[in-house]
């Protein structure tokens, strides 16, 4: 089962991701090549894939849970994650946690 440290490689790797297609898609609407209407289309998208991984996260295990929130601070620390971001990605998966903490009890 992956551990710690594959879930801290995948919340950089997404928030990473996010950064760049950000900032290509940014690059086209502000060059004119991409209608400035497309943007709302990628925001659709983005809570669409948040909604999945929302819904996927109680799946991952405890120790992956926890190198997510390690990497999530991490890349919030830097100033790499807005605020509402970090509510979600960081709140979740810790309902998920005392969850699971509470039914071991």
């Amino acid at each position: 089962m992956p551990s710690l440290e594959y879930g801290y490689r995948r919340v950089v790797s997404e928030i990473i991701g996010g950064i760049v297609t950000s900032i290509v898609i940014n690059a086209f609407i502000q060059s004119g090549l991409l209608d400035p209407s497309w943007l709302l289309y990628f925001k659709l998208l983005n809570m669409l894939a948040l909604i999945g991984l929302i819904i996927a996260m109680p799946y991952w295990g405890t120790t992956y849970l926890m190198g997510w929130m390690f990497g999530l601070i991490i890349m919030a620390r830097a100033n790499l994650v807005d605020v509402f971001d970090f509510v979600i990605y960081f709140g979740v998966p810790l309902m998920i946690l005392i969850i699971r903490i509470a039914k071991s009890l």
